[in-house]
């Protein structure tokens, strides 16, 4: 069974700190990799001086960077003016292209887009609806691809596109709406997750069937790799589950100290391998870090952190961790 080592985090070129604090790192933007590439960014907030009333002046903005020889060096890219540190809402690569979506408010909507890492754009979100582009939706909303498609989940209704301009309501086939969390894309289809222990499948991903399964309280996270399943549950020891078709589930084997509190809220697949992880129930508890070859058998890793892991990436042999309430990026990689 494959275990992971922690490794140096990456050391982003520019700077990390200032000691006079007239630059403040309050967010981290979720890392990118794609074709030799990472890219990653991280929120500003830079004290500029005092006005005529003597009151403090802030200026806050995205910074951007690119490492083209695996996290060795790093360049500075581009600076994006933001007002406030939650504008990404979504993050991708699609098409040879990275994509990050910055939400302001209804009128100011679009996609951080790159092929290089160097050179960015900003492309408009278009062919949504206009309720959809609503901050209390978008904050909520998951872009992300499965099968060169991207997909609009996380809130009802949800979407599905093949070009970024048009985009489909993606439907019950005896009526509805077809929503829940992340979309996998596997031999049997699409699979998707939601509540109450229901599975969502699909031919098309736009067309879609649903069926209960039993041993959960809810659905999370899915991926597949491997030739199978595997989603990440909230109801301790069934916290992960493994399926062939995606639409059977079966308990996994791991051993941990408190099942009954582990949420496991990402699951993903790259280098061969599954990693789910995710804490304890309680805010700022304990981190847990599990791996798998074949989803059924999981072994914990050591603890990574006292707060928890928001999302993890793969690219290169290298798996980069963004960790909630701190401003790094853990980086793991595979023991030879």
């Amino acid at each position: 069974m494959d275990s992971l080592e922690y490794v140096e985090p990456p050391k982003l070129s520019g700077r990390e700190y200032n000691p006079d604090f007239n630059a403040i790192i309050e967010q981290l933007a979720p890392p990118l990799y794609n074709d030799g590439k990472w890219v990653m960014g991280r929120f500003e907030i830079e004290r500029l001086g005092l006005n005529e009333n003597g009151v403090p002046v802030y200026d806050s903005y995205y910074v951007f960077f690119v490492s083209k020889d695996d996290m060795a060096t790093w360049e500075k890219t581009d600076t994006l003016r933001c007002n406030r540190h939650d504008n990404i809402t979504s993050a991708f690569t699609w098409n040879g292209r990275f994509y990050y979506l910055f939400h302001v408010d209804e009128e100011t909507t679009f996609f951080f887009s790159s092929e290089d890492g160097s050179q960015w754009d900003s492309i408009p979100v278009v062919g949504l609806p206009a309720e959809f582009l609503k901050d209390e939706v978008l904050q909520k909303a998951d872009f992300h691809v499965a099968n060169n498609k991207v997909f609009a989940t996380g809130v009802d209704p949800c979407y599905v596109s093949s070009d970024l301009e048009t985009w489909q309501e993606m439907k019950l086939r005896d009526g509805g709406s077809a929503c829940g969390n992340n979309v996998a894309w596997g031999e049997p289809g699409y699979r998707m997750s939601s509540g109450s222990g229901v599975i969502k499948y699909s031919d098309d991903g736009i067309i879609w069937d649903s069926t209960s399964t039993s041993g959960t309280l809810n659905g999370y996270k899915i991926a597949f790799g491997n030739g199978v399943y595997v989603r990440g549950t909230y109801n301790g020891g069934d916290a992960l589950q493994w399926s062939r078709d995606g639409l059977e589930w079966h308990r996994a084997n791991f051993m941990n100290s408190n099942p009954s509190s582990i949420f496991y809220e990402g699951v993903i697949f790259g280098g061969g391998i599954f990693l789910a992880y995710g804490g304890g129930m309680m805010a700022g508890s304990t981190s847990y870090l599990l791996v798998s070859e074949n989803g059924q058998d999981w072994v914990q890793q050591d603890r990574v952190a006292y707060r928890d892991i928001e999302r993890v990436v793969y690219g290169n042999g290298k798996y980069v961790a963004t960790i909630y309430g701190e401003n790094y990026f853990a980086v793991f990689q595979k023991e030879p």
